[in-house]
């Protein structure tokens, strides 16, 4: 009996008929063999044969087609939102990965500024590793290379919001 009981109230919760939230309480607590009130027992004895009718074989055979059939059509609808693919679409990524380039190589470009600051906390001789940028380039004689490329970086960060603003209007307009 508990058993036909958790599958009619599985029918009632996919049919979307009676109190959901009551219903899925009704179903945990069946499901843990707690025993249910009278309360609960008199709801569940009116709603059962008012949505899903006598539990006769080929009637409920019969409902629980109707609610597969109700659960396949929203797969349906779900499966044609997800394909279609309108609106914007957003590639986190690519500009996570270019902020955090563009803050690491502002760092090292902005050193004369920044080890002001942070020289009361680091020491004199680890100071320079906390700039491995401007490390690399003092090895290579290629001082100027860090400011050329973080304004490199800098530059196109308007294009490249100028781009998505673009994409983004022209999904509106779909």
């Amino acid at each position: 009996m508990s058993e036909d009981l958790i599958g009619a109230i599985q029918q009632l919760l996919i049919l979307g008929k009676g109190d959901q939230g009551r219903l899925e309480y009704l179903l945990e607590s069946l499901q843990k063999g707690r025993p249910l009130p009278d309360s609960d027992q008199n709801y569940l004895k009116m709603m059962i044969p008012i949505y899903l009718g006598s539990q006769e074989p080929d009637l409920y055979k019969k409902n629980v087609e109707a609610a597969l059939e109700k659960m396949h059509d929203q797969i349906k609808q779900l499966d044609e939102k997800i394909g279609s693919k309108k609106g914007f679409e957003k590639y986190v990524g690519r500009k996570a990965v270019l902020f955090f380039v563009t803050v690491f190589v502002g760092w090292n470009a902005f050193q004369s500024y920044i080890q002001h600051v942070i020289s009361y906390y680091v020491k004199p001789d680890l100071l320079q590793y906390v700039f491995p940028l401007n490390l690399a380039a003092g090895y290579l004689n290629y001082g100027q290379i860090v400011w050329f490329g973080f304004l490199v970086l800098a530059i196109s960060w308007p294009f490249i919001g100028a781009i998505h603003l673009a994409k983004f209007i022209a999904s509106r307009k779909r």
